[in-house]
């Protein structure tokens, strides 16, 4: 069975920036890298919440990937 949240993991781990592009999520460049800086920055503008990155972690979990 697919599982479309998977696929849509999948496609962000083999391209970040372009996933986020793709979806109108403007990360500087110096976050390109840096996962946590990238969080922090999606936090800081008002771009994710805390209660949005606890759901996709707990997500992230359950496919077995920490975050």
């Amino acid at each position: 069975m697919e599982n479309p949240m998977r696929n849509q993991f999948d496609l962000f781990m083999r391209n970040p920036m372009q996933f986020l592009l793709q979806r109108k999520i403007n990360i500087p460049q110096e976050y390109a890298n840096d996962p946590q800086g990238a969080i922090q920055y999606l936090m800081n503008t008002g771009k994710m919440s805390q209660s949005t990155f606890e759901n996709l972690r707990n997500q992230a979990s359950q496919m077995g990937v920490n975050l």
